[in-house]
């Protein structure tokens, strides 16, 4: 049976400040999808401390056997996001315990951030260690490539094609890749840690093909990213929140609820008949 798995981090527990003083703590993001013969793809995974977790959570899924990862997606390189893959490719006797084939991403180089800095240059060199390591096949998608395994379709939407429209927007956040999961009965949108911008572009360029059942919320549902047109386009009954407890709380708060992002991310969850919040627990959604 295909299935979706929405990992509970261990960052997604985190229940302190949360506030411009103290900084917006990271929650991780991990998912896990298993196609209907057990093949097994990975978006994400989390920080590095879930990476024991996260490994068990692939064996209990690969039928007694050691897990065999057909695709990894790495939708950008931030440590929240990529920590379990960096940490299983350079420990030996982790990465014994799994084998992958390919690693999915796309960080370009000429991506600066608010400081002026190129970052995802040194996020391509420790991927190029990555790959080294686990011996993985790397592959940077195409805008609108399809990738279909074991009957399900991956369609991705968006990578930054045109650094020169988001350069200088905070992080490389707005690098993330944005895509469709088409499974046999219900349809994913996975857009990462987006930015409104790039939300923007995807509804500009898929206008009326953009319905889902499923959304994963951008920016772990913080109210610094949100549009309420893709949101409507998307008109998901799912929607699944990557956020800690206490994001969660700042973002249903005084302090931030008024922000326009904030209101548009009430209307994905109020439209949607369930949430799914990545610190109630692990749970599994059948596809």
């Amino acid at each position: 049976m295909e299935k979706l798995i929405q990992y509970c981090t261990k960052e997604s527990l985190y229940d302190g400040a949360f506030n411009g003083k103290v900084g917006w703590h990271a929650a991780g993001m991990g998912y896990i999808l298993v196609t209907e013969n057990g093949k097994l793809i990975v978006i994400d995974g989390g920080c590095p401390n879930d990476t024991e977790d996260f490994l068990a959570l692939l064996e209990k899924n690969a039928d007694g056997e050691k897990p065999t990862v057909e695709m990894w997606i790495i939708t950008h390189p931030h440590g929240d996001h990529d920590g379990v893959l960096n940490t299983i490719s350079r420990n030996p006797e982790l990465l014994a315990r799994v084998e992958i084939k390919e690693i999915v991403y796309y960080f370009p180089d000429e991506f600066y951030d608010k400081n002026g800095n190129y970052t995802n240059i040194a996020a391509n060199e420790n991927m190029k260690k990555t790959l080294a390591l686990t011996g993985a096949k790397a592959h940077q998608p195409e805008l609108d490539e399809k990738i279909t395994i074991d009957g399900m379709e991956f369609n991705f939407l968006y990578h930054t094609y045109d650094c020169k429209v988001i350069n200088g927007l905070v992080n490389c956040n707005v690098c993330s890749l944005i895509f469709t999961v088409q499974a046999k009965n219900k349809k994913i949108i996975f857009t990462g840690d987006a930015n409104t911008r790039n939300l923007q572009v995807v509804s500009w360029l898929y206008r009326g093909k953009l319905r889902c059942d499923i959304l994963q919320m951008p920016h772990h549902a913080l109210c610094d990213t949100g549009l309420l047109e893709f949101y409507k386009e998307v008109n998901a009954e799912t929607v699944l929140e990557p956020t800690c407890i206490a994001g969660d709380r700042a973002m249903h708060s005084e302090l931030y609820c008024n922000t326009e992002c904030a209101r548009w991310n009430e209307w994905a969850e109020l439209n949607a008949k369930t949430v799914h919040k990545t610190f109630e627990g692990t749970v599994e959604i059948a596809l």
